[in-house]
């Protein structure tokens, strides 16, 4: 069974378990329903994205310096609204640069159809802005030159 937290109840439990300074993170959007973050340190990456599979926060064989060597910052979206969380099936989702293309995971490290979801959700200008502002960063701040975003 999969329990949906408040965002209240979210940030409790991660000030809790895992203490990094706002340093060892970038925010690049925060919107009414949408905190998306680009986690700077192993630690930080694994605190914004735990309770997920993802390669980048776990304990054993963790991909975040490999990720980091190539210029390839995750960025983790944690959903604020419980209702659009339900829609999504998830709190939180990644954004990660492979190659030029842009990939997004749930918190089980499977791919899903953001634009599907998004729009069922009536959200979908708003994860727009959540994917331009995540190639924009990695455009300003990454030098990559070219990213194709197929997911929104």
């Amino acid at each position: 069974m999969k329990y949906i937290i408040t965002e209240s109840q979210y940030k409790k439990i991660m000030s809790e378990r895992f203490k990094v300074s706002k340093d060892e993170r970038t925010i690049i959007s925060d919107t009414e329903n949408f905190l998306q973050i680009v986690p700077l340190t192993e630690a930080a990456s694994c605190k914004y994205g735990a309770g997920t599979k993802w390669c980048v926060t776990s304990k054993e064989n963790n991909k975040f310096s490999w990720y980091k060597e190539k210029g390839w910052d995750v960025s983790m979206v944690m959903i604020k609204n419980p209702d659009i969380q339900n829609i999504f099936g998830t709190t939180k989702f990644a954004l990660n640069l492979y190659n030029e293309y842009i990939e997004v995971h749930n918190d089980q490290n499977k791919y899903f159809d953001l634009a599907k979801v998004s729009e069922e959700a009536g959200v979908l200008n708003e994860v727009k802005l959540i994917v331009d502002d995540y190639i924009n960063f990695m455009k300003t701040n990454r030098n990559v030159e070219i990213v194709k975003n197929t997911v929104v």
